[in-house]
């Protein structure tokens, strides 16, 4: 039925431009057979426009690729065979044009792909053929991640159990009258939303002024005649030159080179550049860096020319496809984050059950229900730390606003705490452990090998890649061209050879340029009968040689010595490095052949390591952090760079080759990862099972990396770090931090901060958690005490937010411990807050409310329940609270010599403006009346003052600590 209905397809209309009308025979199932038939023809690269009308029985295409009826009418076949398979699946309506599958143009003949695509090599697309095909693929941009709105931006300010209880409140505060109370809580709220919307979406906006929002220009062939056109507006069948220097804008199969050579380390990670031939033989499943016949967008060409034609364009590409599995990384929550949300359910379930028992006890009393709810929600402001988002959104905002000093720029606060909880750092070698730029770092004049680059013996060899030389001397340093040229230029500018003088004393004036099949590259300078410079592969340039420059002095070249001159290259080539060769001399009557050249030396090149490198991993090595090297180097680079910077930390060094890790599961990757120092040869892919394969294991993981290669491992880790100078937009993209000068020692910075953002909001938690527990205490024993006792919701919120909020900011504050990069970081899954401390917190908070509760039965005692009686355990409460802030500005209060009390001056000015506010009521008549407390007198405020001393005085007792001028002994008061 199938073959009977495809034979019968005729073609009823074909004109020059590329306009057919096909006869479709009545199908089984119609209208659904030709929505199918509509779908297959669309899928194929070379039809432009296709409708498939049912009523009529008519398929009208665009495909001017198609010239002939023959080739119209074995398109129509195949696509209706394809249409009536049972397999095939019908279009729904509206549904967007079906995903074309990725094609081997490297492994197609150039003709048969100018052929497919419907171009001519020599004059390209038509404007409007252009058009056409734009319309159908779209803009030629790579597919990003949808940034956040800044509404969804605001409301994720609010997404933490603390803001909800508090606003839980506000609403009952509401429902029983305490409009002020309400208020006053919704406002602590809204603060600390727009705090965190305001440092993050600065953040944010500062890495995206990064990206490269540029108009990229290529030269592209269209109706004959060579322009400039937008890279966006490039489509499949353009015909684009490139040269050296030029960025690729699009997935192109090459139809003619010369010389030509394209970096591809953004997609590979290979640092030096590969070969491309038109005419090579290339697999069908060929890996993206053996893939001579293609050129891949994002990649730059190095050295050469040439002409390709575009083959895939936008979301098609091989980068495209790397950014893909971006996009299905999604990348875990920050561990402060996870703390954060358990602490806040168990406060929670502590406030519910302070409530429940003083509901009970209410209840039992036969109190009003109305009366019952209003103390009740007393006592739950009381249990919810106003200031606990407060302070855990400012100390991480500081935090990132002291990275972004330094050129450290974060996107999101929690991110700041989980480079401090850091377990392992998995480190791309090229742009971020090395340079990722070609520098020379070894000589030979002649037969003497040196590494002191100043050597005057090497002035020869200095002036000679100065002249045989396409890169052009720059401010900065040499420019254009190739890494190699621009490495050779650098190094004869350090040699103090001025190449734009030289060149006008020796212009060029012929050149034979390297191939394929000719490995160097000479140039002649002076009136054609000067001097012949050779440089290139050593053993083709030696094979030119019948002497050798030692000293000043041509001596013979014999056997021997061509073998220490082979030796040498060798020696060198080891370090890794790319070594060429030199030699000069008469120009000879056949340029392309020449021979009884002198030979002057070798020259070494390497991608250097990063300035700081080995200093950055052996401050990772004494934080606790382990280091894992990840490139696409083979295994000799990458075990060179590995030992330089001792990556094994004085262990044997274990590589692991990614290609011969197969398909193995997270499990059994974890176990390699563990143990493995270096993976050379890996892939995007491979970086992601890495990465994850780290983080299945329960380990803290950051990637670092600049490339197109490293997106995808970027966002699935823990941090993601990109190269904020020299890396790709789509790595900046997806981290969520950018180091903005490309530095690595400013990075150990950043985690030093990290880990003391931790400590320092674990110091300020417990601290709230401490005095929100004396507040519970309090309430309860009121509320068990007498009716009319309890202190008000305004007063309990007004303590809260004057001995809660400024000293835990003051406690946030404090400087890194001298310490903090000598211990090892956390352990995985322990609480911020670990069980033996909450029995210490308990104690303490127990008495202080004891102090307070001492006051307030004095009050009772003088005055009954009422304002006044409130006033005496308010001044008690709030300042107790306060000096017990001095007891916590320190892991061990062993530190706390007197001279040693004052020296957080945040802290000092914050229990100085909380004490001035603590007082305030009582001066200002309003405010007195909104909390509900009255005026004190003399003796009254002396025995609530005594109340305040009180509790720090007997922390340091029960501690058996001893203050005098020299030294505290005692054991810790806060965490360790």
């Amino acid at each position: 039925m199938q073959t009977a209905a495809s034979e019968g397809i005729t073609l009823a209309h074909r004109t020059r431009g590329g306009r057919i009308r096909l006869r479709v025979p009545p199908l089984p199932d119609h209208a659904r057979s030709m929505a199918r038939l509509g779908a297959a023809l669309a899928a194929d690269p070379r039809v432009e426009e296709v409708r498939a009308r049912a009523a009529t029985g008519s398929v009208i295409l665009r495909a001017p690729a198609l010239t002939s009826d023959a080739a119209v009418l074995s398109l129509a076949r195949e696509a209706l065979g394809r249409a009536l398979s049972p397999d095939a699946p019908a279009p729904s309506r509206g549904a967007p044009r079906p995903e074309r599958a990725a094609r081997n143009w490297h492994a197609e003949p150039a003709e048969d792909v100018l052929a497919s695509l419907g171009t001519d090599p020599d004059r390209g697309l038509g404007d409007t053929q252009a058009e056409r095909r734009r319309a159908r693929h779209g803009p030629n941009v790579l597919p990003q991640d949808e940034r956040q709105s800044q509404l969804t931006l605001f409301a994720q300010q609010f997404n933490s159990l603390p803001v909800a209880m508090l606003t839980v409140s506000s609403v009952f505060s509401i429902a029983t009258g305490g409009v002020a109370d309400a208020v006053a809580t919704l406002s602590v709220v809204g603060v600390n939303a727009v705090f965190g919307f305001v440092t993050e979406g600065q953040a944010e906006a500062a890495i995206h002024k990064l990206m490269d929002t540029s108009q990229e220009e290529v030269s592209a062939i269209r109706g004959g005649r060579r322009l400039r056109i937008g890279a966006a507006h490039l489509v499949p069948g353009d015909i684009v030159e490139v040269r050296a220097g030029t960025q690729l804008a699009a997935d192109m199969r090459l139809l003619a080179a010369e010389n030509l050579r394209v970096d591809e380390s953004a997609l590979t990670g290979e640092t030096l550049p590969v070969s491309k031939d038109p005419a090579a033989r290339v697999e069908a499943d060929a890996p993206v860096g053996a893939r001579a016949t293609l050129l891949h967008g994002g990649t730059l060409v190095a050295e050469g020319s040439g002409r390709a034609v575009v083959v895939e364009t936008g979301a098609h590409t091989a980068a495209a496809r790397i950014s893909l599995l971006s996009s299905g990384a999604q990348r875990p929550r920050a561990p402060v984050e996870e703390e954060l949300e358990r602490l806040s359910g168990t406060l929670a379930k502590l406030s519910l059950l302070a409530c429940g028992a003083f509901f009970g006890i209410g209840w039992a009393r036969g109190m009003a229900l109305s009366a019952i709810l209003k103390d009740a929600l007393a006592l739950a402001v009381a249990a919810v730390p106003e200031g606990l988002p407060v302070v855990a959104t400012t100390t991480m905002s500081l935090g990132l606003r002291r990275m972004e000093r330094k050129g450290i720029l974060v996107r999101q606060m929690d991110a700041v705490e989980t480079l401090g909880a850091l377990q392992v750092i998995c480190l791309d070698k090229t742009g971020t452990l090395t340079r990722n730029r070609l520098t020379v770092c070894e000589g030979a004049a002649g037969l003497r090998r040196t590494e002191e680059l100043a050597d005057p013996a090497l002035a020869t060899l200095a002036e000679v890649a100065a002249l045989n030389n396409d890169a052009e001397p720059g401010a900065d340093g040499a420019r254009g061209s190739s890494g190699t040229e621009r490495a050779l230029l650098d190094f004869a500018a350090a040699h103090g050879v001025d190449a734009a003088a030289l060149r006008a004393a020796s212009p060029r004036d012929g050149v034979v340029e390297r191939t394929l099949s000719r490995p160097w590259m000479a140039t002649t300078h002076g009136d054609g009968t000067g001097c012949f410079l050779v440089k290139g592969s050593p053993d083709a340039v030696l094979a030119m040689c019948d002497s050798y420059l030692e000293d000043g002095e041509h001596c013979a070249l014999d056997e021997e010595t061509r073998a220490r001159v082979r030796q040498l290259n060798d020696e060198i080539a080891a370090r890794p490095a790319r070594v060429l060769g030199f030699a000069r001399g008469p120009v000879p009557d056949d340029p392309e052949s020449p021979a009884g050249l002198t030979w002057l030396g070798l020259l070494g090149m390497s991608d250097p390591v990063r300035e700081g490198a080995k200093d950055f991993i052996a401050a990772m090595h004494g934080a606790g952090l382990r280091t894992i090297m990840i490139t696409g180097d083979q295994v000799a680079t990458a075990e060179a760079i590995a030992r330089e910077l001792d990556l094994a930390a004085g262990e044997a060094l274990r590589i692991v080759d990614a290609p011969r890790l197969g398909d193995l599961s997270p499990e059994v990757l974890a176990g390699i990862a563990r143990r493995t120092h270096v993976f050379s040869r890996v892939s995007a892919q491979h970086k992601l099972a890495i990465v994850k394969a780290l983080q299945s294991s329960g380990q803290v993981v950051a990637m670092t990396g600049d490339g197109v290669n490293d997106g995808p491992a970027l966002k699935a880790a823990d941090i993601g770090i990109a190269m904020g100078a020299t890396g790709t937009d789509l790595a900046r993209e997806v981290a969520n931090v950018v180091i903005r000068d490309d530095e690595l020692r400013t990075l150990e910075d950043a985690i030093a901060q990290g880990r003391s953002v931790y400590r320092n909001i674990r110091r300020a938690l417990e601290f709230l958690i401490t005095t929100n527990m004396s507040e519970i205490a309090v309430g309860l024993v009121e509320a068990a005490h007498g009716p009319n006792e309890l202190e008000t919701p305004m007063e309990l919120l007004w303590i809260n937010l004057v001995s809660d909020v400024l000293p835990g900011l003051g406690l946030a504050l404090a400087d890194p411990d001298p310490d903090v990069m000598r211990r090892p970081p956390r352990a995985p899954g322990e609480p911020i807050i670990p069980e033996r401390d909450f029995r210490r917190m308990g104690l303490d908070g127990g008495t202080i409310a004891a102090s307070a509760l001492v006051s307030h039965f004095v009050g009772l005692a003088r005055y009954g329940p009422g304002p006044k009686t409130r006033g005496m355990t308010f001044l008690s409460l709030s300042l107790g609270q306060l000096l017990y802030t001095m007891m916590c500005q320190r892991s061990d209060v062993r530190e706390l010599r007197p001279d040693k009390l004052l020296e957080n001056r945040a802290l000092d000015g914050a229990v100085l403006v909380s004490s001035g506010l603590a007082v305030l009521p009582f001066f200002v008549p309003p405010l007195r009346r909104l909390l509900g407390v009255a005026p004190i007198g003399l003796s009254d405020s002396a025995i609530a003052l005594t109340g305040a001393v009180a509790p720090a005085a007997a922390v340091l007792a029960r501690r058996g600590v001893r203050i005098d001028l020299d030294t505290v002994e005692g054991r810790p008061c806060g965490t360790s």
